[in-house]
Formats: structure tokens, C-alpha cells, sequence
């Protein structure tokens, strides 16, 4: 075959490919009803492309969409690694596990991540922002008094851990935290990072409640901040091992008894229906 020849046979078969890739984005695109800015601008513009201009083009669109798919497929991999990891633990949880329950080739797993290792950085930061967003959008952030948010925040973080209906799976940074804490420093010290990041979450409103009330008793809000995490986790553990929530919440409410020493208050109905403000003494 003669050398032009055969040049143009090989762009041919390029291009059909990504005419094909194109066309099946196409079709999709119809039966979901987006084929406006296609055929718009068709329309307002005579295609005038050239050869290699259209096989680029084509093929860009149907790399948006498997990097769609492939950013799904990493999803679910995370997702599984969460859940199997609260489930199991981190040693036991095995990568043929997490393909297992994602659907996912073994492949496909590495195409995403290095090692268990790897993956289990990916599951604590998912996990964590998924706590981060509860909290975030929780109805305490929209108490004007700061104390009234302290308080807000114990009534969610028992609500959010399951209640007294179900028993609470846990924290994934308290379990990787307890299990592996000498064996692995890199995953232990993420831990200790998004402990520290909860915690000061909170002290920023125990900080602003302690200006705007000033506690019986002098007390550092980090300090605080702190003591509240270590109680959440603890108790979280304990609610586990007694299949039971009810001592995640006995001690919740330890540790508001405390605070409202600290602050000299009281708990006080006021209009808003099933929350609890609170009052603050006049001794």
C-alpha cells in the first residue's frame, strides 16, 4: 500500500473510533433529553473543522466521560473501605474485600490506589468530611447565643451517632486510633490531626460563650474542646462493646452537667419546640 495511502487508513480508523465514542455520547446525551447546545451550535456555525480538529474534539468528549466513571469507580472503592474498616478494622479488612463489596476488578482497585494503606488515607478523609458536613448543616449552627450552641451540639452528636434506637458502628479515626496507634504512625497521626480539627470546631463556640458569659469557673475552651472529644470516642467504644447506646448518651450528659457548672446555668424551656435552651443564674 502506497505510504499516503496507508497514512490516510490509519487516520480513518482513528477517526472512526472517535466518531463512534462521539456518537454514542450523542445518543446518550438525546435520551436524556440535552441535545440543545449540540445542535445549537451546529446551527449558529457551518462546520468547518478539519480532520485532526474533529477527531480531538471527539475524543475529549468521551474522555469527560469516563473520567466521570472513573471518578465513580473511586468512589465506591472509599465508600467500601469505609464501611468494611468500621466493620472490621483495618487488618482485617482485605483489598480483595473492599473490590468485593465496590464491584470493582482488583485491577481496577490499583488503577486508583497503591496500597490498603493508601486507600484507608482516602476512607478517614471521606469519613471525615461526611461528619464535617452533619455537623456543618446541623440546626445548633443556627442558635444566635453561643452557649445555646454548645449545648445544641451534645443533643446532635448523641442524634447523630444513632440515638437510643440502634447501636452507634463507631468512629473510623477511633478505631484506626486504637488499632493502630504503634503500627502504623502515618495513619495514627492523620487521626490525631482530625481529633484536633473536631476539637476546635468546638472551641470556637465555647470560646465565644465564655465571653459572652463569664463561667463561674475560669476554664481553657481548647482544654474543653478536648475533654469533649475524648468523651464522644470513649463512649463510642463503650457503646459498642455493650451493644447499647445508652452509655454514649449517660455520658453526654455527664459532661453537659459540667458544663453548665462552669457556667452557672440552668436548663430552662423556651419557644422553640424540642430543643433545650438554657439560663443563666443571677448568682
Amino acid at each position: 500500500m502506497p505510504e499516503g495511502a496507508a497514512g490516510k487508513s490509519a487516520w480513518n480508523s482513528t477517526a472512526f473510533t472517535a466518531v463512534n465514542s462521539g456518537f454514542n455520547l450523542l445518543r446518550h446525551n438525546i435520551l436524556i433529553g440535552k441535545t440543545a447546545d449540540f445542535f445549537g451550535a451546529l446551527n449558529k456555525k457551518p462546520l468547518t473543522l478539519s480532520q485532526s480538529d474533529l477527531a480531538y474534539q471527539l475524543v475529549c468528549m468521551s474522555s469527560q466521560n469516563n473520567t466521570t466513571e472513573r471518578s465513580g469507580t473511586r468512589l465506591k472503592l472509599v465508600d467500601a473501605a469505609v464501611m468494611l474498616m468500621r466493620q472490621k478494622g483495618f487488618t482485617a479488612t482485605t483489598v480483595d474485600d473492599i473490590c468485593a463489596e465496590a464491584h470493582v476488578t482488583k485491577g481496577g482497585f490499583f488503577h486508583y490506589f497503591k496500597s490498603k494503606d493508601h486507600i484507608a488515607k482516602a476512607a478517614l478523609e471521606r469519613f471525615h468530611e461526611g461528619k464535617v458536613k452533619d455537623f456543618r448543616e446541623a440546626p445548633f449552627r443556627l442558635l444566635a447565643d453561643p452557649l445555646d450552641r454548645v449545648f445544641g451540639r451534645l443533643d446532635f452528636s448523641k442524634k447523630a451517632s444513632g440515638g437510643a434506637r440502634r447501636v452507634t458502628k463507631g468512629c473510623l479515626m477511633g478505631m484506626f486510633a486504637q488499632e493502630l496507634s504503634f503500627t502504623n504512625p502515618e495513619l495514627r497521626d492523620i487521626c490525631g490531626d482530625i481529633f484536633v480539627r473536631i476539637a476546635k470546631d468546638f472551641e470556637k463556640d465555647l470560646g465565644e460563650a465564655k465571653a459572652a458569659h463569664p463561667p463561674r469557673i475560669a476554664f481553657e475552651p481548647k482544654s474543653v474542646a478536648m475533654l469533649y472529644v475524648a468523651i464522644i470516642q470513649g463512649s463510642l467504644m463503650l457503646a459498642k462493646a455493650a451493644e447499647s447506646n445508652a452509655v454514649l448518651a449517660e455520658n453526654i450528659e455527664q459532661l453537659r452537667g459540667y458544663l453548665q457548672t462552669l457556667f452557672d446555668v440552668t436548663p430552662a424551656r423556651v419557644g422553640r419546640p424540642g430543643e433545650q435552651a438554657l439560663s443563666v443564674s443571677s448568682n
